[in-house]
């Protein structure tokens, strides 16, 4: 069988700019040319409707501010809805409007020339918004009233038009023909919970032990936490927990990954500051411990990717601060007999990914997939491929790549639901499905109502549900929860082992 693998040091390809990927098209299955053929059909009207008003601040990075900044903007540069809050922010230390500038000043001056050079795309951030009951004897519940996200569109499948009177207090109507949605189809809902809900937040962890769903740190633009909350998936309650031992500051973009009845958090930062500790939460007792390190740890970092595997829990890239990385470390889950944890570097074959953060990397088997980021100049949308075993790099190439930043990637079987997140133009509510055996993008009717676009989320799998839960918009910051139904796709988690690019 001929290789699936582009060679290890080449770039990905660029992105092309018609590229327009709608989350909900016109039959259950499709093909990305299918998508994009429709998406031609609706989106030259609308360009011209939206070139007026979408454009990037040009603001140059400022040496020595802090990207605390981005809470302090006026209204009218809040009021700019293309702005990215890229990851130039972690690796400059600028606000992250101002990165986000300065890299889409670059672009167009084609400061960085690479394959992977980042595309401005006329992107809209138009999604379909679909109500879901299942009794059709009722009319459909109406979206959210007020929210920016309501536009007016033609459902393709049902007829369904929804209409939005303009106004952020303005109306929908819906037709109750599309009152309920197959049984087998995904659907997205805004789920109610109880109890205390964490506030409105970005850049947290979202982390799932047993049947609870544990959130730590983020920020809200203004102030950063260490508070952790814990929901009960089964009765959709909130408790914030009391926890004892070592201090844990403030942080966010940091990591969170579980390694049986404990977390392990890494890094993350505050303000200016980066941090380089790890602490251990005992998600039994509550109980956190500052670790102790042996031998050589990890530069201070945020905005990197950690994930556990054969009693390792690993970690890749990030931003200091002052540039973006590439490099991979490595701690021993268990303490020494002196109750230190061991961290060691770990070298690799094949040519790493470019320097990053804001990516995500998801553990399939004894390999890792590596997605998306930015290293504050570019979004990126290539995809790479480390074996855990030989500790060799490859890196794929997808058509077309699809580029993401503070996105989130989950594993629900064979395929790889990469939810929300930035495209290098907007932000997006899209769910994208990466098919890893024959690595291709594909898509699928998803009913409900959809999030508002958005990034800098978290996103977890749990008992056939993808629970979504905060992120950020370029002008506000969320507290609320979805969570996309699998329905029939729940059984996806139970399909045989594979290899990734198998069926290619």
């Amino acid at each position: 069988m001929a290789s699936n693998l582009s060679s290890p040091t080449s770039p990905p390809p660029p992105v092309p700019s018609h590229l327009v990927y709608k989350q909900q098209q016109h039959s259950p299955t499709n093909s990305l040319a299918e998508g994009n053929a429709y998406q031609r059909q609706t989106s030259s009207s609308r360009a011209a409707e939206r070139s007026s008003s979408r454009s990037v601040r040009q603001a140059g990075y400022v040496p020595g501010s802090s990207d605390d900044d981005e809470g302090g903007r006026s209204s009218s540069d809040a009021a700019v809805p293309s702005i990215m809050v890229s990851v130039a922010a972690m690796t400059l230390g600028a606000s992250d409007d101002e990165a986000l500038s300065a890299a889409a000043a670059a672009a167009k001056s084609g400061a960085r020339s690479s394959a992977n050079k980042r595309v401005s795309r006329g992107a809209t951030s138009e999604f379909s918004h679909r109500p879901h009951t299942t009794n059709s004897t009722q009319p459909p519940p109406l979206p959210l009233q007020g929210s920016r996200h309501a536009t007016a569109h033609n459902s393709m499948e049902l007829g369904t038009t929804v209409t939005d009177m303009g106004s952020t207090t303005g109306t929908a109507t819906i037709h109750a023909a599309e009152a309920r949605a197959p049984t087998p189809a995904m659907y997205w809902k805004q789920t109610k919970t109880w109890g205390c809900r964490p506030p409105k937040m970005r850049s947290q962890t979202l982390t799932v032990i047993g049947s609870q769903v544990f959130v730590f740190g983020g920020w809200n633009n203004t102030v950063c936490y260490n508070d952790v909350y814990v929901l009960d998936t089964e009765t959709m309650f909130w408790s914030k927990m009391h926890t004892s031992g070592d201090e844990v500051p403030p942080c966010r973009a940091h990591t969170a990954t579980a390694v049986g009845s404990r977390l392990f958090v890494f890094g993350g930062g505050d303000g200016t500051q980066y941090f380089a500790d790890l602490y251990v939460l005992d998600t039994k007792s509550y109980v956190w411990t500052k670790a102790r390190p042996a031998g050589v740890a990890p530069s201070p970092r945020r905005t990197h990717t950690c994930f556990h595997y054969n009693g390792y829990v690993y970690l890749f890239g990030g931003g200091d601060g002052h540039k973006a990385l590439n490099d991979l470390w490595r701690v021993r889950a268990e303490p020494t007999a002196q109750g230190t944890f061991e961290w060691e570097e770990v070298e690799t074959k094949g040519g790493r990914p470019f320097p990053r953060g804001y990516h995500t990397s998801t553990l399939v088997g004894n390999q890792v997939v590596v997605f998306g980021g930015s290293d504050g100049q570019e979004c990126f949308g290539d995809t790479s491929l480390l074996n855990l075993d030989s500790m060799e790099w490859s890196h794929v190439s997808i058509d077309p790549p699809l580029t993401r930043l503070a996105h989130s990637a989950t594993l629900v079987g064979m395929y790889l639901f990469v939810i929300c997140g930035h495209d290098g133009a907007d932000y997006s509510s899209q769910v994208l499905m990466l098919k890893l055996d024959t690595l291709r993008w594909e898509t699928r009717t998803i009913y409900g109502s959809a999030p508002i676009p958005r990034g800098y989320h978290a996103c977890a799998l749990h008992d056939g549900r993808l629970f979504l839960h905060g992120g950020y918009n370029g002008q506000e910051v969320f507290d609320d929860m979805y969570v996309l139904e699998l329905s029939s796709y729940s059984y996806l988690p139970q399909v045989p082992e594979f290899v990734i690019g198998c069926h290619r």
